[in-house]
Parts: structure tokens; sequence; C-alpha cells
């Protein structure tokens, strides 16, 4: 086997080794081909004739001489000497015939001829880069199998006259012809008519263009023929979602709505118009969403036209927004897609929950109790009937839904225990999520505690009686003021102020009302009991509205208008994004299904699914919507309704605080008005005291400034415009009131310009020590006054003396020796400068005025400050009551501190002239105080017992205050009232009577008043009456200013000095030498009435002056430290006589 596998390779060795010699050797021999084919032939047969010559030129092959040899491809075939014919050949193959010649002396050569047989036709493609255009021109190529130039080749001169044939609307650009090629590549273009938006243009080859080199016809073939394909629409795409989509109505336009609560749902397609460039990736990219991760589902999409993904990686609710870039991607035509709107839907797997709320307290004594329920989201199919009661009934008239994450509805109590609740999976979202179970609201109703309605009945009652008294008694004194001076020519009627501390009274009241709106959970018994003290702010309902309900409240609202935007809040998202929607709402849109009926899968009924037909039955929401109609639920959107609502009840409560405000304060300012016309009229001169003007206005604003401060509060609160505008109004009322009252008190109080305060101090040797302890709880018995300054008229402190006349003020001391019993205390009236002052008269001239240190001053001014703190106290209780929610304990923290600081400064500088006040009011400020803290404590207390405990405990304080105060003010007046008696021994009765005339004398014809004046103003005693007036001219100009001192005027007596042993603070007491030891006393009252004979001279009134002053001082005069009168004395250096005039008496 070896040596077979050997022998080829040594033939070829051989072969070359003789193919070598034989080159090498020097041929003589010329061989030529006569005949032979073309070098491409289509004929399979092939037709050889040769001829072999000498180098000479000469025949070799004379006579047969040569012999030859024919090899065709590789193989011998037996030739003739004058040719060869080969038939059959391999077509379209390419042949080599080797043609050998030797002579017969061994000359050889040899010739090799190769061709190609091709019987192959010459074919073209007529081809472009794009078959889909939306131009005017397309550029083309012509490329041939193998060059075609027979027939004069591939031409094209112009659109009639060219190889390329175009079928359409379209034609040939002979002048773009180039020749890539020659004979095998051509291009040119080709012009599409504009005014065809699209179409197709079928370009061909014609028919015998050219032959090939074999003589082969060009023959058409497939790719002889190009389709182009041209179009200008735009291109479309459908961009929907496989989630559920449903047709609701917002204000009655039908809006399309896409929700869903399933992730297999969140599917995304894009449908195009024609089939697009874009691969999936790049589609992919071109998608843009807020949320999630989009993933290609391959086996949902359909080659270039339809895509499909899949959104993953979703949180539990999302507001979806995908767009897609329209831009990026372009159809086959190499147009851009048009741009679309992205898709929006709402995914929610997240349960509604429903929070019940009620504007009532835990505990109330309304049978009807309003109930909203809020649900985080809109909600659909929740009726009367889904609600569950225990302990009462359910309403269904009044139930109201105001939007669809909020309903109204009313449960009357029938039972002390009411409960409500929402069952779980009653109602479901948009999404289909059923709700949660809702909290139960546990309500306990109860009727008004009768010891609430006796104490509250008890205390009104206490108020008005004290009120209406202290009026009358007024009232009475100006009467019989007027009366007198005009029936007795000068000599004045009795008048005091039993309104000494009557704003004290109220204002203590207003206090204990104000802490009713301090918790919601008091003490049933002080709560009810504080509730009916509120006429005193006043605050009360308004007689032409019925109590209304969270459902028409929030229906006057829309009407209103005032349901403007709700305020976006912490609930669902806070980026920036969804604090953009503060200015929306959903609640004035009304969200209605054609069928408001809910499955038990969530699913609505009755709804067009419009999700697989992509028809659209209205516009579809945005993200914005999204979040505003079904995410932005309680507690963000409820709560802002409840907010408007509680917006609407501070107007309604301003309303209830003004309307009887106005009601109540112009009824008494009409009253006033009508007193002053009345007595104007009937006497010619407006009434004086506590009536006169403005110190009755004054009053009134006094007690109005809780009530302006805690309306003003009550709409600020709301935060609307108006109600902010509204409320600082009305807030500026109060401050510019205290302002005022400040800038008074440093113009005419404290540098003593209108009015100077006067104290007489007595000095005493020792004292014991509880006399100094009680002295310093409630300070020590002073006798003050304040005094006119000169060029004032004498009116001045009636009518503005409510600002500072309780108090006491930068000071002038008058001291005198207490052990000195001559010592005389004196205040006199200045003949002609109309001013107060006091002045001491001693026979040892014992008792002297001096200045006050600049510390006393001071302390004066602060003590005059006194009422700054007690206005300010009032507007500030006024704005806590409301100013924070009910359940927040700091207003009750911030009361406490603001009472605190008003009694430190009322224990630390004593500023009340009577101690009697001065104690009330720490008894009312501290029995405040023990409320305040009671309220700080209930907050964290639970036990039963201590509630008990500390309810009695605030009731005994509010009793012990009011108490306290109509003691103090009832003594005031009883006081007064017995100061009205002319009769040695003051009595009630006789008081009384005369209060009496003085309230019918303006009645009665004037023809009888001096005989009643006359009749009731004569001592029961036959002294007879003086002048208390030192001089004619001096009374002249006392009768010029017109008022005059009640009690000053009424009297002149013996000259006050302290005793103390004084046995009554209401008369004036008269010792005889003969009986100092025993005790005994007798009681000497001198009236001062101007006779109709005064002008009879001034030496005739001056001797009876000093007369009655002989008979006044024989023996130990003394009065009670807080009397009051005119004093006659005789002065051993002199003849000159004092007449006091004090302006009131305090104890």
């Amino acid at each position: 086997m070896a040596i077979l596998k050997s022998l080829p390779l040594c033939a070829c060795v051989a072969l070359m080794v003789v193919g070598v010699l034989f080159v090498s050797a020097e041929s003589t021999l010329l061989v030529y081909f006569k005949r032979a084919p073309p070098l491409r032939s289509r004929s399979p047969n092939a037709v050889f004739q040769y001829l072999v010559e000498r180098l000479d030129g000469s025949n070799a092959c004379k006579r047969n001489s040569c012999s030859f040899s024919c090899e065709l491809d590789g193989k011998v075939y037996p030739c003739q000497d004058n040719g060869i014919v080969l038939t059959n050949l391999t077509l379209n193959h390419e042949h080599t015939f080797l043609l050998t010649a030797s002579t017969n002396k061994g000359e050889r050569n040899s010739s090799l001829y190769s061709w190609f047989i091709d019987t192959i036709p010459p074919t073209a493609a007529v081809t472009s880069k794009q078959t889909h255009t939306n131009g005017q021109r397309i550029a083309i190529d012509v490329t041939f199998t193998e060059p075609c130039s027979g027939l004069g080749g591939f031409h094209c001169l112009n659109s009639s006259n060219c190889d390329i044939m175009v079928a359409g609307p379209a034609q040939v650009d002979a002048s773009s012809l180039q020749i890539i090629r020659p004979g095998v590549k051509y291009s040119l273009e080709v012009m599409i008519s504009s005014r065809i938006t699209y179409g197709r243009v079928v370009i061909t080859m014609a028919e015998n263009t050219c032959i090939d080199q074999a003589g082969n016809p060009f023959t058409r073939t497939h790719d002889s023929t190009l389709t182009i394909h041209f179009d200008r629409r735009p291109v479309m795409v459908d961009f929907w979602t496989s989630v559920s989509s449903y047709e609701l109505k917002i204000n009655g336009i039908p809006r399309t709505v896409v929700a869903t609560n399933k992730p297999e749902d969140l599917i995304i397609f894009l449908d195009f118009s024609i089939p697009i460039r874009n691969s999936t990736e790049q589609v992919l990219n071109a998608l843009q969403v807020n949320s999630g991760v989009l993933t290609p589902l391959h086996g949902s999409s359909n080659g270039t036209r339809r895509f499909s993904f899949q959104l993953k990686n979703m949180s539990r609710t999302e507001i979806i927004t995908i767009e897609l870039q329209a831009a990026s991607i372009f159809g086959r035509t190499d147009t851009p897609v048009s741009p679309v709107a992205p898709i929006t839907f709402l995914y929610d797997h997240m349960r509604p929950k429903v929070v019940l709320r009620t504007s009532s307290l835990t505990e109330t004594r309304d049978f009807n109790i309003n109930i909203i329920a809020e649900f985080t989201k809109p909600v659909f199919g929740f009726g009367a009937s889904i609600v569950e009661v225990s302990g009462g009934r359910l309403i269904r008239q009044v139930f109201k839904e105001l939007s669809r994450a909020l309903y109204s509805f009313t449960v009357q109590a029938a039972t002390k225990d009411v409960s409500v609740t929402i069952p779980v999976g009653k109602v479901t979202d948009i999404s289909g999520n059923e709700n949660l179970a809702s909290n139960q609201l546990d309500i306990q109703h109860y009727s008004t505690p009768a010891i609430s309605v006796a104490l509250y009945s008890f205390i009104n009652a206490g108020t008005m009686a004290t009120s209406l008294v202290a009026a009358m008694v007024s009232l009475s004194s100006a009467n019989l003021e007027a009366l007198s001076i005009l029936a007795l020519g000068g000599t004045s009627s009795p008048v005091s102020n039993p309104f000494t501390n009557l704003h004290g009274v109220v204002g203590h009241l207003q206090v204990f009302a104000l802490t009713s709106w301090f918790s919601t959970n008091q003490y049933i018994k002080y709560c009810e009991t504080t509730r009916g003290l509120r006429w005193l702010i006043p605050h009360h309902k308004l007689p032409w509205k019925n109590h209304d309900t969270w459902s028409s409240v929030w229906e006057r609202e829309k009407l209103e208008g005032r349901s403007n935007g709700l305020s976006a809040g912490e609930h669902y998202n806070k980026d920036q994004q969804h604090n953009d929607f503060v200015n929306l709402s959903y609640i004035n849109h009304k969200l209605s299904f054609q069928s408001e009926n809910a499955t038990k899968s969530g699913r609505l009924h009755n709804q067009h699914d419009i999700s697989k037909t992509s028809t659209l039955y209205g516009l579809p929401l945005n993200s914005v919507e999204y979040f505003t109609y079904f995410l932005r639920g309680e507690p963000l959107s409820a709560s802002n309704v409840i907010k408007v609502m509680e917006s609407y009840k501070g107007w309604q409560d301003m309303e209830m605080n003004l309307f009887w405000l106005g009601v109540g304060g112009s009824c008494l300012v009409l009253v006033h008005v009508f007193i002053i016309f009345f007595l104007r009229q009937r006497t010619g001169r407006p009434p004086q005291g506590s009536l006169s003007v403005p110190r009755f206005e004054l009053f009134l604003l006094i007690l109005m400034l809780p009530c302006l401060s805690q309306s003003s509060t009550f709409v600020i609160k709301g935060g609307t415009t108006g109600g902010i505008i509204t409320g600082v109004l009305l807030l500026a009322i109060p401050v510019a009131f205290i302002l005022s009252v400040f800038l008074f008190l440093i113009i005419a109080i404290y540098s003593g310009t209108f009015a100077q305060y006067k104290e007489c101090k007595q000095v005493t040797t020792e004292e014991k020590w509880y006399k100094k302890l009680l002295f310093f709880f409630i300070g020590r018995p002073t006798t003050g006054k304040w005094f006119d300054r000169n060029g004032l008229p004498s009116s001045f402190l009636s009518r503005f003396g409510i600002l500072f006349d309780d108090w006491k003020g930068p000071q002038e001391l008058i001291i005198g020796d207490q052990n000195e019993s001559n010592s005389i205390s004196k205040w006199t009236e200045s003949g002609q400068s109309g001013m107060r002052r006091t002045k001491t008269v001693s026979s040892e001239d014992s008792n002297e005025e001096i200045k006050n240190p600049e510390f006393k001053r001071v302390l004066g001014c602060v003590r005059a400050s006194y009422i700054i703190l007690d206005l300010l106290r009032r507007v500030g209780l006024g704005i806590i009551s409301v100013a924070y929610p009910s359940e927040n304990s700091n207003k009750s923290l911030f009361a406490l501190i603001i009472t605190l600081i008003q009694f430190i400064y009322l224990f630390t500088t004593k500023p009340y002239i009577s101690r009697s006040v001065q104690v009330v009011e720490s008894v009312s400020l501290l029995s405040e105080v023990g409320v305040f803290v009671i309220l700080i404590l209930q907050n964290g207390s639970n036990s039963v017992e201590a509630a008990k405990t500390w309810e009695l405990v605030m009731l005994f304080l509010l009793m012990l205050t009011f108490i306290a105060q109509l003691t103090n003010q009832w003594y005031t007046m009883v006081y007064t009232i017995l100061k009205l008696s002319q009769s040695q021994n003051k009595t009630l009765r006789h008081g009384l009577k005369f209060a009496a005339k003085g309230l019918i004398l303006p009645f009665l014809p004037s023809k009888h008043w001096s005989s009643v004046i006359s009749t009731t103003s004569q001592p029961e005693t036959d002294q007879p009456s003086i002048n208390p007036i030192g001089t004619g001219t001096e009374f002249e100009r006392r009768n010029r200013n017109g008022y005059m001192d009640p009690i000053s005027a009424m009297t002149a007596t013996v000259v006050p000095v302290q005793s103390p042993s004084t046995p009554s603070h209401n008369v004036i007491e008269r010792r005889h030498p003969t009986t100092l030891d025993t005790g005994a006393s007798s009681h000497i009252e001198v009236e001062g009435k101007w006779l109709k004979g005064h002008k009879a001279g001034l030496r005739k009134e001056l001797k009876m002056l000093r007369e009655l002053a002989k008979a006044s001082f024989s023996g130990d005069t003394r009065v009670d430290e807080a009397s009051t009168s005119y004093t006659i004395g005789e002065q051993h250096s002199s003849d000159e006589i004092y007449s006091g005039n004090p302006k009131r008496r305090y104890y």
C-alpha cells in the first residue's frame, strides 16, 4: 500500500523534470489557433483549427510530418492535423484546451487556450436605501449582475426614453444619472409627486436593455422591480393600558377614570399606525414613568407595530404617569411619531379608613348628636343603612353627603350611652378597595343637673337684682340732686355711688363663664353652671337660627362661596408636586356614578369599562385631579372641611356675641339717653354721679372687653382673609381703649394735672402684732379722696372717676397724731379755684400736710395703673378662651399665669382705697387661680372620686367669689341708702323712703318739688338750719358748676377725727366731756340748706357759723375714719372758716 501511494508522487516529479527539460530546450516550432471559440461563449460546442510553423514561417507539418496531442480540461482527446470539434461541453464553466505538436525530427511545442461558456442572461437589481419615505425625491441604484454593454448598454436620456420604467405618481430625473461602474452600476433619482399624500411607486427595468459579452440578452428578474412606499401622513400611536377604566361624572361632565388595585393589571401597550424603525429597547427608553420599572413583554408584542410592557416594583399607593417621548420614535417612512398624551392612572392598594367625629362633647345634654364620617379617600355606596347605632336612632332625613369622603348625619339619643360605628367592607373606593372598620364613637347623654340650674339661676338672679337696685339708687340720687338744686335754690339732695365695684362683680363672673370654653371634658355640674353664665359675655344662640347640623353649615358654606382652597397637609405625600395642590378642592365637585351601588368585590355596577375598547367617554383625569378627587381625603381634606366648618362656626359665634352685645348695650345706652333727655327736659340739667356721661358708657365698655376680644378670636382662628380683617378690626377696639386709658392716666393722674389723690394718715404710737399681720394682708386703714385741680369743672371726677377713683394714686399725705384729742382734720375747698384740697387744723398745730418722696409717688402711679392690668386680663382671657383647641391645656396655663400676675400685683401694691374691695378682689382672684389649677390637673387625672371632689371645689370657688362680691356690693348699696336718710337715727326704712321719692319726683308737677324736698330734708330735731357754704360767692360757683359731692352737699358736721372706738361707719359721733368714761355719745348732725333769705349778708352768716362751731367743739368730737362731711371750725388765730367738700367716702 505504501508503494501504491508513492507512485503518483513519483509520476509528478518525473513530469516536472521532463517539463523543465522541455522548456529549457529551445523550441523551433510555433503553434497557432486559426479558429477557436470566443473567450465568453454561449455555445456548448467548440471548434479548434491550428497551424504549426517554423521560425522562418514555413509549414512544419508538410507531408503529415507532425503529430498532434489535444487535451481538454486535463483530458486527452484525439485530434486531427487540421483541427478538432468539441461538443456538449459543460455550460457555464471555464474550459482549457491544450494543443501539443511534435515533428518527426523531435521538435515539439504547445499552445494553451481558455474560454468560458456562459449561458446565463444578465440581470439588474434596482435598489434603494429606503423603500418607505415621506420625501419627494428618492435615490435608486441599478446594478447588473455582469457587464452588459451590448446594444448600447444602459441609458436614460429623459423620463420617456429611459431603461427605468416608473409606475405611479413619480418620474425619473434623467439629469441625476451617474455611472458608478460602466456597464455594471448606475445611480439616479426618482421624483415623487407632492400632490399625493400617500401611495406607492413601482420602478422596473425595461426589456432588451442590453446583452452581455456572451451574447445573452438582458432578462428582468424580481430584483429588477422596486416598490417605493411614500406616506406623508403623521404616524399615530395608540397608547393605552389594561387597567380598568370607568366613566365618572364630575359637575355633570363625563370624565374617564382609570384605577386599579391589582398589580397584574399594570400593562402598557403601544399600537402604532405603521411599523416603526425603532427597536424594543429604544421604545422602552422612550417611555418615562414616575414610579416603578417597565419591562418588555415579548409574547404580547407584534413586530414593529405593537409593543407591550409590564410595570413592576410599585408602592402601595401611587398616581402613575407614563409619558412617551414621541420625538425619538420614527416610522418606517422616517416620519416621527406624533405626540401622544401621557397615561395617568391610579394604583391604590390601601383600603380606605373611616373616622367618626362629632361636634358634640363626649358627654352632652343635646338629644340630637351631629356626627361626621371622614373617610381617608372618596368612597362609593355609603348610605344611612350602613351606619350601626346603639342606644339611639339615625335620623335619615338629615343624612347628607358633603363629599365622597365626608358624610354627615344626626343620631338621636334614646338611652344614656350611645355608640356609633361603621362595619368593615361596606363601601369601596375608586380602585375597588373595601373599607376598614371605623372607630366606635361613644357618647354619654345627660340632662342638665338640678344643682347647676339652681346655682346659675341664683347667680343670675343675684346679679340682675344687684344691678337693678344699683341703677335705681343711682337714678334716685341723681334725681334728688337735680331736683333739690332747682327747688331749694342750690341745696343738692344726697347722692352716692352704688356702682362702686359692680364692674368687678360682673368681670369675675365673666371669667368663670369663659372657663366653659377652656376644656371639652370639664366636670358636668361645673360646666353646665358656667354655661348658664354665658349671657354675661354675652354668648347665646341667635333667635332666628336653629341648631345647625354639620351638613347645613357646609351647605351654607358652599352657597356663600367660602369653601375656597383646602390646605394640603401631611397626608399621602409631602413632595413639592403635592404642595402645589393647596389651592384645589374636590369638595365643590360633585362626583357621581350613573349607579351608586357597589358589589362585594369592590367593582361598580353599570359602568362602562373602556380599557379594552380604548374609547374615551370623557377627558381622562390628570395626576392633579386624581390626587384631588381620590387621594386627598381625611385627614387632609376632611380636616380642612372641618376647619372650614369651624371657620363658619367662628363667624356664627361672633354673630352670637355681637348680636346680643349690640342688643344689650344699645338698650342700656338708649335707656341712659332717655334718662338724660328726660331729666334735662324736667330739670334743665343732666344726671350726675354714676349715670353721668361718659361714666356709664365707660362702665359698659369695660364689661364689653371680654366679648369683643373673644369675638375677634373666633373669626381670626378661622384663617380666612375676611375673618382675619374683621377680627383685627374688632380687636382694635379694646386695644385702643386700653391705650386711651393708659394715656389718660399718664396725662391726668400720674402728673396730677387734672386730679390729685390725698390721704389722711393717723400717727400711732404702737400697734399690736395681730394688727400688723392683718394690715400685711389687707392693708392699713386709710382715708383717701381724689380732688379736682384748679380750672377744671367739678364734674370731672364724676364723669371720668370710674377709671381711677377706686384706686389709690400719687398721694399727698395729711398726718395727724392720733393721741391728740384736739387734732382736727379738715377738708376744705378753696374759694375761687374750685380745687378741693385738705388742710389740717389743730389747736396745738399737731397736724401737717406733707409731700411724699419720689418712691411713694411712683408707688402711687403703680397703684393707679391697676386698672390697666385688669383690662388687659379681661381682654387676654377672652382671647385665650377660644384661641386654642378645647383639648389643649395651655389655655388654662396661660390664664393661670395672667391671673397670678394680677393677684401678685394686687397683693403687693394694695391699690384699692377700700379695704373691703381689696379683700373681695383678692378672694376672687385666688378662687380663679384655684379653678385654673384644677383645669390643668384635670387633664392628667382619671380618678372618679377625685373628679367629684374637684368638681365640688370648683363650684365652691365660684360661689365663694360670687357671695364675696355680692356681699360687698350690697353693703355699699345699703350704706348709700342709709346715707339718704335725713333722720338722726339713720335707718334703712327712711333711706328707702327717700330713695323712692327720688324715683317718683321727676314725674310729679314741678310745683310740688319744693314741698316734697322741704319735707323730706327737714331733720327730726328743731335745730335751726344754717348755710354750710362759707360765702355766697362760693355757693354761686358751686351752683354754676352743677355737681357737688352728694354726701358733702348733704350735711355740715363736726370735723371728723379718727376714733378707734367709733361704733359705726355711718354716723358722726359727738362725745361730751361728762360721758367720755362711760362711752355715752350723742349724734349731732347739722343740715346745710340754703334758705330763701340767703342774701342777708356775709357778716350774719359768719356769726352763725362761729356759734355752731363753738357748740360743736365744746366736747371731744370723734368720727369714723371713713366718714366725710363738711367741717366747720374756728381757727384760733384767724376768723377764716373752712368748709370741706370731700368727693366720696371709703371704709
